[in-house]
């Protein structure tokens, strides 16, 4: 029962979703720390989804996922996933919280410190394969076999519709914002962000960050189709990925105005400059939008804001990062 849903994405699931999920979580806040300004050299807005309950923004989709489940399906739900690690965590919080039982596979790689936190909360943790497409394909077999919804981490409309919520409070909070840096993994959060955007303020620049190691959108935008990479790595370990999602991609590239690259250098130094200047604990990933600036691969333009998108760091990466 993969319960995958490839509808088009319509800009009332997102309205729908920010009424479910304000019964769950308030909005993540909108953050500007003169600290960090003034050692980037410029003003930024941080937009902190790593104090969302489950520390990532995967806390929105997950749950406006299950809770249309619940509120659709007639039957017993039970649920599975494969994720890299903060999608997993999502869903076992979120099936904990709702009183549904949950199954999450992850990579081996997963940092230990997001596997602790999914078996913590009652979910049935399976760690097959060393990449996400390896837990996904083992994900979809149990899930036809022992009859359980699958929940996608970005393919799916209402997951990528709770991830869209954040664009729907980023235009409460800063109604005159012009531009949004987004880190991009497998493409729900961006998709979500800016097909949103796209729809309600247009004017609003739109860009989207890869680790140089695992960049499978920004190659297909360069070739002109979506491919799969041979090989991938990166410290942003919930970038790592082989190939995008078919069912994001025309989205990615009609609503994403621009896609660029940082290297594990600048990566490492966006960590260390966010938990020193910025007073933020962040992953690889949500990291990212800071690092494109530190290498000048984009700019802050007028009120720009930085979606930081997780905090879920191993403690021993964190500390290499805080050591350079």
């Amino acid at each position: 029962m993969l319960g995958q849903i490839l509808e088009p994405i319509q800009i009332s699931d997102m309205l729908a979703a920010k009424q479910r999920l304000r019964k769950e979580f308030p909005p993540s806040p909108l953050l500007s720390i003169a600290p960090l300004d003034q050692e980037l050299g410029t003003p930024v807005y941080l937009k902190a989804e790593n104090l969302l309950p489950s520390a990532a923004y995967k806390f929105r989709g997950a749950t406006n996922k299950i809770k249309t489940l619940i509120e659709t399906s007639g039957t017993e739900v039970r649920i599975i996933t494969a994720s890299s690690g903060n999608h997993g965590m999502a869903c076992a919080l979120a099936a904990s919280r709702l009183g549904i039982p949950a199954t999450v596979v992850v990579p081996v790689p997963t940092p230990q410190i997001k596997k602790d936190y999914i078996r913590s909360l009652g979910a049935n943790l399976l760690e097959i394969g060393e990449t996400y497409d390896d837990s996904f394909l083992a994900a979809c077999e149990l899930a036809e076999t022992e009859k359980m919804f699958y929940v996608h981490p970005v393919s799916d409309r209402y997951t990528v519709a709770g991830q869209g919520t954040i664009t729907l409070e980023l235009l409460e909070q800063i109604p005159d914002l012009d531009q949004v840096i987004v880190p991009i993994g497998g493409g729900g959060l961006i998709t979500g962000i800016s097909f949103t955007m796209k729809q309600l303020k247009p004017s609003v620049k739109l860009v989207g960050v890869m680790p140089e190691g695992s960049a499978v959108y920004y190659a297909s935008r360069q070739a002109g189709n979506l491919l799969t990479l041979e090989h991938c790595a990166s410290m942003a370990d919930a970038c790592v990925r082989k190939t995008g999602e078919p069912y994001l991609y025309p989205y990615i590239e009609q609503y994403v105005d621009e896609i660029v690259t940082v290297t594990e250098e600048s990566i490492r130094k966006a960590v260390k400059m966010a938990c020193l200047y910025g007073k933020l604990t962040l992953e690889g990933a949500g990291a990212m939008p800071l690092a494109a600036l530190l290498e000048n691969k984009c700019q802050a333009i007028g009120k720009t804001v930085l979606i930081c998108s997780g905090g879920n760091i191993d403690q021993k990466v964190l500390n290499a990062c805080l050591n350079i």
